[in-house]
This record gives C-alpha cells, structure tokens and sequence, in this order.
C-alpha cells in the first residue's frame, strides 16, 4: 500500500495513494476531461469513452501483477500510474512491468508522471520486479522526458514493428545517477513550495481587528512599520480601512493573486477561512491562531480538519499556534509576527516550535548583536516542518548556519538523511528540549532499555552532523563562531590572557568541551618570554599579568596561534580600569586582524556578556566574545566536533551473501507467520540468524529432558551451559534459568532438573552450549524504533550491562570508522586495549560482528528487537553466547523512499 503527500515542481502537493474499487467513476471523469490528444497518446486513438472491459481492465489490481498509483488533490484524481507485469514465454511472472501514465491536461509539466513513476518503481522493487518497459508514441517528447528526468539509463528505440511507436526499457534500482536526479527534483520542488511563504509578493491578513492589540492588528502593524516590499490586503468584514489600508471582506473580494494568508481568527473559524483561501488560489497560509492539537481531542480533530483542507488544495501551511515568519532580507522585509521582533539582516536562519523561545532567541540576538536571514515559528508543525525548511535554507544565499529549537520531529528518517546532506555545506546549530520521556513504556530487551529516546536524539544529531546545545545564548555564540572563524584542526587549546586566576580557571574548563591543554613547542615558549612583562608566565596558560598592553596581548596570542600544536586560542582579559570601553573595542579590533586559526575571548569580572557579538565590530570582527570560560570550552569543543565529522568518511562495510540473505528472510517470514511468543524467534533461530550474518557463535543444542541434555553435552565436550530455552525468558539469570561452567554429565542432569523444578512448563526445554574462551564482555543490539527506524547499540555487556549503562548508539547503516569511533568513546574501551596485564582483545572482530549487525537491521526491519549479550572478544576473534531477537511487521515498507512531505 503506498499513502502520502509529495510536492510538485510548482510547489503545490498531492496525494498519492494505490488504486481502489471505490475510484471507478472518478477514473472516468479524469479521462472525461482529457483533450482528444491526451487520450490518443494515452489509448493510442482517439477514444471518446472509457467503459467496459477497458475500464475494468484500468481498474484491475492483481496483487503483485498489477501495481496502480493515483495522485488526488481536492478529492479528484488528476494522475494514474500502473504498472503490469508481463509473463515470461514459458507462462510464468517476469521481472518485466509494462508502465504508463495518464495525467490531466492542466497539470502537465509538474513532475506528476516522475512522483508517479518513482512511486511505482518502490512498490515495484518490493515484489522482485527489476525492470520497468513502456511503449509511447515518437511525438510523445513530454512522456519521453520524464523517463529521462527521473534518472534512470533508459534504452530508447523505435519499435520495428511500427516506426511511429518508441520502445522504452530500463532497470528500476537505484543508482547514484537516480537518486541525485530525485534530490535536485526535490530541491527544486521544496523551495517552490516555500517561496510564497518565506518571500510572498503579496500578504493578506484575515481576522486584523479594530482593536490595536489584537494579534491579527499587530501582524499588520509589524509588516507596515518593517517596509513588506510587497502589498498588503487586510481583510475585515465590515471596516473601510485599518492601518490606512483599504479593507476587503474576503480574500475572494481582493480580486488579485494572494501568495500568503495569515489567519488571525479565532479557531472554530479556521477551517472555513482556510478554505475560502483555497477556493481564491491562496498559494500558502500562516495559521497564528491557537486552539489546535495543543488543547486536547477537540483540538486535535480541528488539526486534522486543517490539513486536509491543505493537502486537498494543494496548498502550504505555517502553524497554527505560532508566532509567525520574519524575513529580513532587503527584497522582501516580512515580519509577520504579532508581537515586536526587531530582527537585524544575518546569516543565521532559525526555526522554532516554540513562538516563546523564539522571542526570547531573538532578544537575546539583539542585545549581542546577532542577525538573522529568516525566523520561522512552526507552531504545531501541521504541514510545513524542520524537513522543509532545511531544504529551503539550503539554498538560501543568505543563510549560512541554520538553528533549530525542536521538541519533536515529523519524520526523523527524512530529518536524518537531510541534514546529514545539508550539514556538508552549513552548519546546523539545534536545541533539543524535552529531554525525558517519563511516559515511555519500559523496552523488554537489555538494548530496548538502554536506548533511552534522548540517547536516540544524540545518535541522530551525531550522525547527521548537528550541534547540539543547551540554551539559547550557547545556541547564538555558536552560530556566530560557526560564521565567523575557522574551525580548529583539533582539540588542543593556548590559553593567554592579562588574569592568571581566570587563565586557570579556563584551563579547568576545558573539560566541558573535551578539550585539551596544549603544549607549547620551545621556541614558542621563548618568544614569549620575549613579548611578556618582566613578571609573566610563558607556559601554557599564559598570564602575561594586569599591566600587559592591548599590543602584548595581540603579539601573544598571534606567537600562540602560529603554534603548529596549537588548534585554538582562548584569550581571557579583565578590565584594570572598569569604564574604558575604548580598552575593550581596541583588543577585539587587535585580535580581529590575527585570526587564521579561531580565538575566542573571554571578558571576565562580569563586564557583559555581548562584547564580541555587539558594538561596533559586530561585522566585521572574525572573533567571538564570550562571558565565561565555560562557553568558551563548550563553543570550541563543538567546533572541534563539526571538524571531526566533516573528516569522517565511511568505508565499506562487509556485506551478507546473497545466500545467507534470502535464508534470513524465509526464517523471519516463517517467524512472522507463526506469531508466538510475542514476535521472539526461538533461540536457535536467532542464532542461525546471526550465524548466516558471518557473526560467530556458541551455536547452542536443545534439550528436551534431563538425559538428553546430559548426553548432548558429553557429545559437544565439558564444561558447558545450561539455559532455560523459552525465548520470552529475557533475563534468565534474575529467575535462576541458568548454569555454567559444568564439567560432567551428573551436573548437567541436576542443572537441567533444577532449572525445570522452579520454572516448569515456562523452561520450554534447554539450550546445551559449549563455554566460550575468556575475554572480553560485549553488548551488541538492535532497537527498531517506528519513528527514528533501526539502531545500532554497543556498550559492556554482561549480567551487568543495563547497571553500567556504558553505551554508544548509531542509527543504521554503520561504517567502519563510525564503529571504531562507537568502541573508542566507550569508557570499558581501555578493557579492550589491554587493562593491567590483560591480553589486548581483538577490536577488528568486534567492529566486524558489528557492522554485521548494523547490516541485519539496516537490511531487515521486521527486526524490531535483537540482543546479543555477551558477544566475548577474544585476543582472536568474538563468540555471541547469548541472543534474542523479535519480530514485529513492517507496516511502512517502501513509504519512506517516497520522500514524503511529513
């Protein structure tokens, strides 16, 4: 079943859906109101009805044979795409499927037939078709195109049979020629999308009120005061004029094209005013008005009522419950907010769910001076999300570091895979609040348990190369250094400065920022003796003392920074005479010349705090100026961070066989099939599972009785374990299910009877394994989460693995350096390395057994829950002994390629 929205080049949306029987006559009324040429090049001739057998043909969908795909927009289906697959000679279902597609006449031209065609092929691929045929007529330059647009190596030919027919063939899987293809029409279709909200060539205010304070009055009084470029239509039922502008008492009574509405009335209205928009051609809407989702079940079905009003019309939303949009660049000048946001022109672009923590974003950037390209107040995210706007302010030349308050995310794996894209080329900057999740229900597995949501949110962040602060002045300092200075070439950091209690004290910070004191070479150090005062210290920290000059200050901190073992200077200065802002100005302009690698300076004794981002050098100083030396470790260890993951590339990862694939997928449809134990494979299922992934294991034998276990034992060799085998036994040790290190058959039979004696009919038998070598104890897993999709999870296992909780996470897929980097920020990683005497473990085998698990869930999503604990590793290789995994359909197969709005 595929079910979404998609964005067309124009920049409005449709629905796209599968076929039903239900759709009958409006397939008929799509066909009524094509021109004769659509239908000759759909049908071949020019024909006058669809009916009969033909329609039923149209309308036929045979499961894995037929595959048909409509696009909707007002409940009418303006596109059909289907797909029929042909039989091989011998009778038999081939990888071949006949496509073609009909589109209604007024929407030629905007990528209908490519979103059709790209949502067939995923469904497609799903049931083993490879190769997609079509057969067109060779004046058909439109249908021609689109196979071409959509990126795939077509092979086009005239038929023999027939000169003026073309023959089309082309395999459907992906390759990067597809898939970049796909992203520029994405591109090109989101911005589309926005640009009549982010820049409108004209406003009208719906709900603008006689009374001042009104928010539909105060959204009009901001866009006349800040010089909207464009005009503005306040819309009144009954007012002549308001802010000396004509009023209108519709939207349809302007009698001109209307880009954005902004809705300011109250929230029973809502739906209808949307509607009146959609029914004038309002191309996007921005919804102020609270009483949505946000109020509880009557909200909620208010909320809905909304999008599909929306989505029905083709148009965007902004909201409802937000602030609004500010757009401060010279061509546009919108500030469509309702209250006074005095944004100065920057580089920094910020969205936000909160219309609070906006303002108090944007006050905050006021007092130090910070500008902004655009600020968005999403509200309740019922259309237009952080996806979107991603998108857009990548390719907004104003912009050039993007900052996100979030406290949910519409679709994290569309999130995650666009700002892993955008963050190559500007940095995004995201706070993430709602940092607990008290409600959520308790995982059932050691790896459920221990990836905690906010663990997932950092794995996220970590991946998709997003900084992730704390609070909103963290969020604006480092905004500003990620525009203004360079990044550091590591974490090694000079401190200098005129304090040398403040010098040490930014030494101890350093910490917050995974930093480190940097050692001075020689010669370094000897033309700072050189530079400083008489009384001055030359080692890192440098106090060059109260009475040092603004000129031995820059010469310091310029020796410091030619320092090849030097990343990054901290300069901390406290004022000797407290009035002398002239002092302070001076040193900033200094520094500013001497920048080639980043200098963050340090105002002590409580001065300000906005010195550096504000005053005079506000633009053109290439340094940032910060009011502790905490912030100051925090900012650079984040910068530190962005270098590290822009150096990341990802290597190849070892990749299951065909064979071992295939067998996988038969074990886990059978698994789905039977449905027992709430979704848990068997163990020896499991194990066979990982075994086929290419992960070694301690494959266990079942026992179904005391003699049996005692001779299965002898026959794998002493000493061995026995273990309750039912596989909903999660944590067998908490209820005495299991024993190990037994060396003879008579302790097998008493460990077998013990175990059956306090479980019963709850054991389900016995898993007979052989005891593994010594080593290291490992925790691998998978968590599947419906939202964020599957998770990778390494930390020290054992009995002892949910007590420690010493983990790392990464979402799926994995490479090799991403895996060595989960090992190494473990702190049990120095158990690895050789700790007091110990035999070095062996890392290359744990890095290999997990990217094979990375593999497993990236390949299988019915994979909702996998543990192995403990994987031991060896001096020489790694033995799972213990594994769970659980299976739960995949109700969203194939969706997600959609690259759907939400």
């Amino acid at each position: 079943m595929v079910e979404g929205d998609a964005i067309l080049l124009d920049g409005s949306t449709v629905h796209l859906r599968s076929l039903t029987a239900a759709d009958r006559l409006a397939v008929v009324a799509l066909f009524d109101s094509l021109s004769p040429e659509s239908r000759r090049r759909r049908f071949f001739t020019a024909l006058k009805t669809l009916e009969g057998p033909l329609l039923d043909r149209l309308l036929r969908v045979d499961h894995n044979d037929a595959i048909v795909i409509v696009a909707v927009r007002s409940g009418r289906i303006v596109g059909i795409g289907r797909a029929n697959r042909e039989l091989t000679s011998a009778g038999t279902a081939s990888d071949r499927a006949e496509v073609a597609f009909t589109v209604a006449d007024e929407l030629h031209g905007h990528g209908i037939a490519t979103l059709l065609l790209e949502a067939l092929a995923t469904r497609a691929r799903l049931v083993d078709i490879a190769y997609f045929v079509a057969v067109t007529q060779s004046d058909n330059g439109a249908m021609l195109r689109v196979f071409r647009s959509a990126g795939y190596d077509a092979l086009i030919h005239h038929d023999p049979l027939d000169p003026a027919l073309m023959l089309i063939s082309f395999s459907i899987n992906e390759d990067d020629e597809s898939r970049a293809a796909r992203r520029n029409r994405e591109r090109q279709a989101g911005r589309a999308s926005l640009e009549p909200l982010l820049r409108p060539r004209s406003i009208a205010v719906i709900g603008v009120s006689e009374t001042r304070l009104t928010p539909g009055r105060r959204v009009l009084q901001e866009l006349v005061a800040h010089g909207y470029t464009g005009p503005v239509f306040p819309v009144h039922p009954h007012a002549s004029s308001i802010e000396s502008l004509p009023c209108f008492s519709s939207v349809a009574a302007i009698g001109q094209p209307i880009d954005l509405a902004i809705i300011a009335v109250p929230a029973p209205d809502v739906i209808n005013v949307a509607r009146r928009c959609a029914e004038a051609g309002v191309r996007g809407i921005l919804v102020l008005s609270a009483g949505f989702a946000e109020v509880g079940v009557e909200g909620r079905t208010r909320q809905m009522e909304l999008l599909t009003v929306v989505r029905d019309s083709g148009m965007r939303c902004i909201g409802p419950n937000c602030l609004g949009i500010v757009n401060t660049n010279d061509t546009v000048r919108m500030h469509a907010v309702f209250t006074e946001l005095d944004l100065a022109p920057g580089p920094v672009a910020l969205m936000s769910q909160s219309g609070a923590v906006a303002m108090a974003i944007a006050s905050l950037a006021k007092q130090r001076g910070i500008g902004f390209s655009s600020l968005v107040s999403v509200g309740n995210k019922v259309d237009v999300s952080g996806n979107d706007l991603l998108e857009y302010w990548d390719q907004d030349e104003q912009t050039r570091v993007i900052a996100l308050y979030l406290e949910s995310f519409g679709n994290p794996r569309k999130f995650a895979r666009l700002a892993r894209e955008i963050s190559r080329r500007k940095p995004i900057v995201a706070i993430k609040a709602a940092r607990s999740d008290a409600g959520r229900k308790a995982a059932s597995s050691h790896t459920g348990a221990l990836a905690a949501p906010d663990a997932t949110v950092d794995a996220l962040f970590d991946q998709a190369g997003i900084l992730r602060v704390e609070e909103p002045g963290e969020l604006l300092d480092l905004c500003v250094a990620l525009d203004r200075l360079p990044l550091p070439g590591g974490r090694r950091v000079a401190i200098v400065g005129n304090a040398g209690g403040l010098a040490i004290l930014a030494a101890d910070a350093l910490t917050h920022g995974a930093l480190t004191l940097a050692e001075l070479a020689p010669e370094t150090v000897a033309t700072l003796r050189t530079l400083a005062p008489p009384n001055a210290s030359a080692s890192n920290p440098v106090d060059l003392t109260a009475t040092t000059t603004s000129e031995q200050l820059a010469d310091a901190t310029r020796c410091l920074v030619a320092d090849p073992g030097v990343d990054a200077v901290i300069v901390v200065h406290v004022q000797v005479v407290t009035d002398d802002d002239d002092d302070i100005s001076q040193i900033l302009s200094v520094l500013s010349a001497i920048v080639t690698k980043p200098i963050v300076v340090v105002f002590g004794g409580g001065r300000v705090g906005t010195v550096g981002t504000g005053g005079a050098v506000a633009n053109e100083s290439t340094l940032v100026a910060v009011p502790t030396a905490r912030e100051a470790a925090l900012l650079l260890g984040h910068m530190a961070d962005r270098r590290r993951w822009l150096n990341s590339q990802e290597d190849d990862a070892p990749e299951i066989p065909p064979a071992g694939i295939a067998r996988i997928r038969s074990i886990i449809s059978a698994g789905l099939m039977t449905g027992a134990n709430d979704g848990w494979l068997p163990i020896t299922a499991a194990f066979e599972i990982l075994n086929l992934a290419g992960i070694g294991v301690a494959g266990p034998v079942l026992a179904t009785n005391g003699e049996e276990a005692a001779a299965i034992a002898a026959a794998i060799g002493f000493p061995v374990s026995v273990k309750a085998a039912d596989p909903s036994l999660l944590h067998r040790s908490d209820v005495g299910a299991v024993r190990i290190g037994l060396r003879d058959e008579y302790n097998v039979l008493c460990a077998y009877e013990a175990i059956e004696h306090a479980l019963g009919d709850a054991m389900g038998g016995a898993l007979i394994q052989a005891m593994a070598p010594s080593g290291v104890e490992m925790i691998l897993g998978i968590s599947n989460d419906r939202h964020f999709g599957p998770l990778v999870l390494l930390g020290a296992g054992g009995r002892t693995a949910e007590l420690w909780r010493d983990t790392a996470l990464h979402l799926a897929p994995l490479g090799r350096n991403a895996a060595r980097t989960m090992i190494e920020s473990l702190r049990s990683h120095r158990l690895l390395t050789g700790f007091r005497g110990s035999e070095p473990a062996d890392q290359t085998a744990l890095i290999d057994a997990l990217l094979r698990v990375a593999q497993v869930a990236a390949e299988f999503p019915e994979i909702v829950e996998l543990d192995v604990n403990p994987l031991i590793v060896h001096t020489r290789g790694a033995t799972a002994v213990d594994a769970k995994i659980r299976l739960a359909p995949n109700p969203a197969a194939g969706n997600d390629e959609l690259r759907l709005l939400r």
